[in-house]
């Protein structure tokens, strides 16, 4: 071979290594702008998200004061019926034993020896006794 073709066959490479390159760089260069716009959009969702959970966590404590402002005026109404029912004359209702407190006081009441002082505890929760079954 001979300079001359030495030197054609290198500068085909040359020619041939260069529009490789270039193509490289092009879909190196679309694919940074694919990624660039990918980021965008999740970084945009992200923010969406973002803002969604601070308006549920408002939502959420609204709702517990709300909640928390039932209960208490779910006392104070309690208490308003208990005195409008005490001044018309009705004798006041018990309120709801809660029924862990039923069991205990059945499992004392069961566990107590025949004698005047199961009698005695028998009538002091002659009600809670008889509600239990």
């Amino acid at each position: 071979m001979t300079i001359e073709e030495r030197f054609k066959a290198a500068e085909a490479a040359v020619v041939s290594l260069t529009a490789e390159r270039d193509d490289l760089r092009k879909t190196v260069e679309a694919s940074v702008v694919d990624v660039s716009a990918e980021l965008e959009a999740l970084k945009l969702e992200s923010a969406a998200h973002a803002q969604k959970v601070q308006e549920l966590e408002t939502a959420l404590a609204e709702a517990n004061a709300k909640v928390a402002e039932l209960e208490a005026s779910k006392a104070t109404g309690s208490a308003e019926a208990a005195v409008i029912l005490a001044a018309s004359g009705v004798d006041p209702v018990a309120a709801p034993v809660a029924q862990a407190v039923v069991g205990s006081i059945c499992e004392q009441y069961a566990a107590m020896p025949v004698g005047a002082e199961r009698r005695a505890f028998f009538k002091k929760h002659k009600a809670v006794l008889f509600s239990a079954k």
